[in-house]
């Protein structure tokens, strides 16, 4: 007897109805993929007071004005007629009329994408913390510095690649604005990643405080 061919029909399975899958089964495949944020069923109402939700929503207005501000500064090459690929040309900005050499352009667009990285992760873990019950009133601090800590971070890191002494990117990565910003977000969304890995590497070479 032949065997069926790859086009063969199948036996009729709308008679058979998959199981039904509740939300909290899809919650506990994977602990980071936990939609209820510890709460129970029907739990809706914030466990935060209203003075606390004054902070939060100045945080949050506060990360909210740097995104717009830097993605401005952003679109701005995009809106300007002024070249943006020779580095020996002279760019002037669409919004406030600045001229800049080609060769500081992308300095600049690593240093505005590094912040915006630094921006984007701190409002990454506002909402997380506040809908997980984590947030507190302390870490404002945090909030308003690490925009800024990621621009340099971002700046020096493209240094330290551009200059060869760290050798894991080519000279000619950091040539153009437009590579220039898309490394400088992502050295500034991994700002803290890139601290601890420098500060393990002097830890190596230089030791440490208080040992002999």
């Amino acid at each position: 007897m032949d065997k069926p061919g790859p086009f063969a029909s199948q036996p009729d399975t709308n008679n058979t109805r998959p199981p039904e899958i509740d939300c909290e089964d899809l919650a506990k495949v994977h602990e980071n993929a936990n939609l209820t944020d510890g709460r129970a069923r029907g739990e809706y109402k914030s466990s935060y007071p209203l003075s606390a939700w004054r902070q939060i929503f100045l945080e949050f207005s506060y990360l909210g004005a740097l995104l717009f501000g830097l993605a401005l500064c952003l679109i701005d090459p995009a809106l300007s007629k002024s070249p943006i690929e020779n580095n020996d040309a002279i760019y002037t900005s669409y919004f406030l009329q600045l001229e800049v050499k080609g060769e500081a352009l992308k300095w600049i667009a690593l240093t505005i994408s590094g912040m915006l990285g630094g921006t984007i992760f701190c409002l990454k873990w506002l909402y997380h913390s506040v809908a997980k019950g984590a947030w507190h009133s302390d870490r404002v601090l945090w909030r308003i510095v690490v925009p800024f800590n990621s621009a340099f971070v971002a700046l020096f890191t493209g240094f330290l690649f551009a200059s060869g002494t760290v050798p894991f990117l080519k000279d000619e990565t950091l040539d153009t604005p437009i590579m220039a910003a898309s490394f400088g977000f992502i050295f500034g969304y991994f700002s803290d990643n890139i601290l601890a890995a420098l500060q393990n590497f002097a830890h190596k070479i230089f030791g440490t405080l208080g040992k002999e």
